[in-house]
């Protein structure tokens, strides 16, 4: 099995033609179909079925398809460590986290740290499933997310069967975002009752389930939701709207509208800040100093109750 298999194989799967393949790649048709009857006869598998309207991945091969992408992108990270970091001497890295206002500070922090050094530099926000798989394939040396009481359990296995190792850095209990003129503002806390009838802001997708959304509430109770990607959509319209957000209570000042506070969430459940990394990954001496800046960030964004 070679490089070169792997990204028919892939190339394939993105044109759902063998010719259509050949083309992109700048390759005959026979040569790619011969490649991949020969990868077929040396795994015992048969990786396409040949129709008249096409080709279709067989279930092995869309097994193989899997690990090829996965291969591939281990094999180009290989490439870009060594063949450009080393040489421009350029400090290059990349960090997943979920949407929290705490790591990009600490990236900022970082940029002041090494002004003197050339940098490139990768910062991935995104779902916390999102943060696992980047870190997973190695897209990302380092993510930040959170596990709550309720997923704490479901995700240590998790880590486990993808070789991941989970570090918290700081415990909290829930919090609801919302603006300053909001009507339930001047509350020491906040019950999920008294939110029921404002819109309620969530990063979590429609398609994901729910032990892998960034706040545990079961939205099929409420009647106002918007689904947001975009961090700084979510501050928009917290600040300009009387809807409402669950997380961490962090306020990072600078990198939130002024107008946004957090209020304790009556009975809410303990959410558990940390960094999850590859098992067999040692994490250079740039990073260690942005675990550094990051948990003196996260410490004082943290609710003044906690």
């Amino acid at each position: 099995m070679s490089p070169q298999q792997l990204r028919y194989i892939v190339e394939i799967a993105k044109h759902n033609s063998i010719s259509q393949a050949a083309s992109a790649l700048y390759v005959t048709q026979p040569s790619i179909s011969k490649a991949v009857r020969e990868l077929e006869t040396e795994l015992g598998i048969t990786i396409l079925d040949r129709t008249n309207k096409g080709v279709m991945f067989t279930k092995e091969g869309t097994e193989l398809l899997f690990y090829a992408k996965k291969l591939l992108e281990q094999m180009e990270s290989v490439v870009d460590h060594f063949n450009k970091a080393k040489i421009t001497n350029v400090t290059k890295f990349s960090i997943s986290s979920q949407h929290y206002g705490f790591a990009i500070e600490a990236v900022a922090k970082f940029m002041d740290y090494f002004a003197e050094r050339k940098y490139e530099l990768s910062i991935r926000e995104g779902k916390t499933i999102d943060v696992i798989d980047d870190v997973y394939a190695g897209r990302s040396i380092l993510g930040i997310l959170s596990l709550t009481d309720l997923n704490k359990h479901l995700f240590e296995r998790y880590f486990t069967s993808k070789f991941l190792t989970f570090t918290p850095l700081a415990s909290m209990k829930q919090h609801v975002f919302l603006r300053n003129e909001h009507p339930l503002a001047r509350l020491e806390s906040i019950s999920l009752e008294q939110l029921r009838d404002y819109p309620y802001l969530t990063y979590q997708q429609d398609d994901m389930l729910l032990h892998f959304a960034e706040e545990t509430l079961n939205v099929d109770n409420l009647g106002k939701i918007v689904y947001l990607k975009d961090r700084g959509a979510m501050n928009n319209l917290l600040s300009n709207t009387d809807s409402y957000n669950l997380g961490t209570g962090c306020i990072v000042t600078n990198y939130i509208y002024p107008n946004i506070i957090s209020i304790p969430l009556e009975g809410g459940n303990l959410i558990q800040i940390g960094m999850v990394k590859r098992n067999n990954v040692f994490l250079p001496e740039e990073i260690l100093e942005y675990i550094k800046l990051l948990k003196s960030s996260l410490e004082k964004s943290m609710p003044k109750e906690t």
